[in-house]
Parts: C-alpha cells; sequence; structure tokens
C-alpha cells in the first residue's frame, strides 16, 4: 500500500492570516482535497488575536467548507495555555487542559461542543492545542461522543482509551514509504513559497491524499507499527529539543 496522507489546517479563528487561508482553500478545492479544519470555538488567546480579523461571518464560512466534505475539529476550547503539563505525548510543556480537574476539563469541552453546536457545526474530532491531553480529556472526550483526535504518534491510525488516534507526525508533507500521515498547516507562519509547494505536493501525490474520514479505513492495533510510531515520536521530540 502506498502512504496515505491527510492535510489539516490549525489554528482556525475570527483573527488570523485569511491571505494564506483562501490560498490554500483555493488550492484544495481545485484538486478536490478535503482537509481538516481545527477550528477554535471560543478565541482568547492574545496572540492569535493580533491577526487581521475577518470581514465575513465567519461560523459560514465553516458551515460552507464542511457542507462541502471538509472535516472540522474541535481545536480546544479557548487556546488559552493554563497549565504546564505536557500531558500524554510529552511534546509541549504547556496545555489548555491537561493537569486540570476532570470536572474542569469536561466543563470546557462541553462549552467548546455547544458552540459548534449553537453555529450549525457537528464534530466528533478533537485537535488538542499545542498537542497537549491527559487521561482526563480523553475520559471527558468519550463522554461527549467525541471519539477522535488528529494527534499522536504512529504511522497507522490506533485505538487508545475508547479514543481512535489518526497520528500527526509531520508539519510539512514528504513523501513516505508506506502509513498515513496528517500534515499540519498554519496559515499564519507560511509563506508563498510554502503554499506553492504544498500544491507542488498534491499535484505529485493526488491519488494517495485522503479525506480526514476514510483515515479509519486504514485502522491497526498492529503492534510492530505502534512500537515504530513511538520509535518515530522518540526521535521527533529529539529534533525539537535539539532546535531549542
Amino acid at each position: 500500500m502506498n502512504a496515505k496522507y491527510i492535510f489539516r489546517i490549525d489554528d482556525v479563528a475570527p483573527n488570523m492570516e485569511w491571505e494564506n487561508y483562501n490560498r490554500l482553500k483555493h488550492i484544495f478545492q481545485k484538486h478536490n482535497v478535503k482537509p481538516l479544519l481545527g477550528v477554535i470555538p471560543d478565541n482568547q488567546d492574545e496572540e492569535l488575536k493580533k491577526w487581521p480579523i475577518c470581514t465575513f461571518d465567519f461560523w459560514e464560512e465553516i458551515r460552507s467548507v464542511q457542507q462541502q466534505g471538509w472535516e472540522i475539529a474541535i481545536h480546544g476550547y479557548q487556546h488559552k495555555f493554563l497549565t504546564n503539563d505536557a500531558g500524554i505525548l510529552g511534546i509541549h510543556p504547556r496545555s489548555e487542559f491537561a493537569g486540570l480537574p476532570f470536572e474542569q476539563q469536561y466543563s470546557k469541552l462541553k462549552q467548546a461542543k455547544e458552540i459548534f453546536l449553537e453555529h450549525g457545526i457537528q464534530s466528533s474530532t478533537f485537535m488538542a492545542p499545542a498537542h497537549t491531553f491527559d487521561q482526563d480529556t480523553l475520559k471527558a472526550l468519550h463522554l461527549l461522543g467525541i471519539h477522535t483526535i488528529t494527534d499522536g504518534y504512529g504511522f497507522f491510525p490506533y485505538l487508545y482509551s475508547q479514543i481512535m488516534f489518526v497520528p500527526q507526525l509531520f508539519a510539512f508533507p514528504r513523501k513516505m514509504p508506506f502509513g498515513v500521515f496528517t500534515f499540519c498547516l498554519h496559515p499564519n507562519l507560511m509563506s508563498v513559497s510554502d503554499i506553492i509547494y504544498i500544491e507542488q505536493f498534491i499535484l505529485a501525490n493526488q491519488r494517495d491524499i485522503i479525506p480526514f474520514v476514510t483515515a479509519k479505513t486504514y485502522l491497526t492495533n498492529n503492534p510492530l507499527y505502534f512500537w515504530m510510531g513511538k520509535g518515530a515520536g522518540f526521535v521527533l521530540q529529539l529534533a525539537r529539543r535539539l532546535r531549542m
């Protein structure tokens, strides 16, 4: 099996680099690619709020792309980091959820889901800010009917604590020999040349680009792939530390 690729866009909120978002949107629509959007229900992140606010109905845009088959993930609640807990994955020492009491996490996630529903957005997928969550986060997600997370180490989707994880190892597209890979795009940080490369990658690999919803067909609990993915995660964590 050829490797399969999923595109996801992070930090989607009323304040963002909309020119880059629209460039990506045009490319995805042109090539019939259905990405995953991580939408912040109630953005209160002061850094993100420095970006220009949209001049149109934000939630209408989200409803529109969901109707086109784009998957919408609940990207936290307010994208505010409240603890220094790196959570299960140990990627970043800050979190909106990890380390908080279960009741507080459940309340925040419930409010996030309710905001989506108020705006006509259905979602059963979670995208954690800074990749940080703990066992109480997973318990709360399960109780709220959110059964998929776009995150984790591995080469194929796998089940853990009654949640399906669709691994996300790389920030930028690259050709791989096998597996299912999610590429994490941040429009706020991308250059025009980055976006040109995205289209070139799509043109070269279009038959192997899948929508997020299709990932479950590649679900595996093969321990070989799991431990290979854990090894890849260790290497990625080490690389991140060396860059610091």
